[in-house]
């Protein structure tokens, strides 16, 4: 992950939340991963070498939260064999023929879907005790497309605790007798501010911000030559404003130094601290890097998106909301896995109201 651990107390933790949202969750589980948000939706997926065959299923939390399967075959060009059928009529259970219902589900060449929640909920009894699923016709592929199922039973078994589900009948990984109405309502979003656009910077401040951030902020640490340090600046109420500035370069990221500093003589500047209101599998609270930063001057939101590799299949993106005091988390995202799967976006972990 690319956080660094931050070591505020619990206290600021609980005014953030107070007692409506949960804790974020992201595991995995043998070949399967498990994000789960504040708000408790929650989705899964299988992992590892898979090769473009990915199956993903999703349940928002509540008695009656809704539900959805995708079977979805992303590299079929490259890994098609020779049977041309599509995707739903060459799926095979540990080697037997598993049949969809063309009524129940979405069907197309190289995607199936299903978002009625008692066709998921059927589904997912058939291959909850399984072992692999695969396609038929890969004789002449260079290389076979499966879902493994090791570790599955476990992601729906952390599912159903985060949600509150265990022993209930909407259980997905093993149902009991408790009614659906003792599955406790989804978490309340937290709700942040609205935001009230500051005044322009006016020239003669843009040149005084500009000459403090050059003699006072330590880039003395930076790899970035002197020329390639670029300077950004933004208001964010009429007393304060926002200095961003280039220190090093990567490959596909781009690392920066933030200060939030005083509009008006005598000029003092903090340095940024971001602190995610969360922890994250029981992590102490943490704080992100700033990679890739962009500022939304209009939002008064500051947007981080750091790639874990080129394509921009993995890594961890976030938003923040400047809230007349200090930037507040709206939105953090995170996909630690680099196997090429991206369809729906890295996995939610926190989003906010308002």
């Amino acid at each position: 992950m690319m956080l660094r651990l931050a070591t505020s107390s619990l206290l600021l933790l609980a005014l953030w939340q107070g007692t409506a949202a949960a804790d974020p969750l992201q595991q995995d589980y043998s070949d399967w991963t498990l994000s789960c948000d504040n708000l408790n939706r929650c989705e899964a997926r299988n992992i590892n070498e898979h090769n473009g065959l990915v199956l993903h299923l999703s349940r928002e939390a509540g008695p009656q939260g809704r539900a959805a399967v995708r079977l979805d075959n992303e590299h079929a060009e490259v890994f098609e064999g020779t049977d041309p059928r599509p995707i739903a009529a060459r799926l095979l259970l540990d080697g037997k023929a598993l049949h969809l219902n063309p009524r129940e589900w979405q069907l197309s060449e190289h995607l199936a879907q299903a978002d009625n929640r008692l066709v998921v909920d059927d589904f997912i009894s058939h291959i909850r005790n399984a072992s692999v699923l695969t396609l038929s016709g890969q004789d002449k592929a260079p290389a076979r497309q499966s879902v493994s199922l090791k570790g599955l039973k476990a992601a729906l078994l952390a599912m159903d605790a985060q949600q509150g589900r265990v022993e209930t009948r909407t259980a997905w990984a093993t149902p009991g007798s408790k009614t659906a109405d003792t599955v406790p309502a989804a978490p309340v979003a937290p709700v942040l501010p609205p935001f009230t656009p500051p005044p322009s910077l006016t020239e003669r401040e843009i040149a005084a911000l500009t000459q403090f951030a050059a003699t006072n902020i330590d880039t003395g640490d930076c790899t970035l030559e002197q020329s390639e340090r670029d300077i950004s600046l933004t208001p964010l109420s009429s007393d304060k404003a926002l200095i961003l500035v280039n220190c090093d370069m990567g490959a596909y990221n781009l690392f920066s130094l933030a200060s939030v500093v005083t509009r008006h003589a005598p000029l003092k500047a903090e340095e940024l601290a971001l602190q995610a209101p969360f922890k994250l599998n029981g992590s102490q609270l943490m704080e992100p890097e700033l990679i890739n930063v962009e500022m939304d001057e209009a939002r008064g939101q500051l947007s981080i998106y750091a790639k874990g590799r080129g394509i921009g299949d993995c890594g961890e993106s976030s938003r923040w909301a400047y809230d007349g005091k200090q930037f507040r988390l709206a939105e953090y995202r995170s996909e630690p896995h680099c196997d090429g799967y991206s369809q729906n976006g890295w996995p939610l972990l926190w989003t906010t109201g308002g």
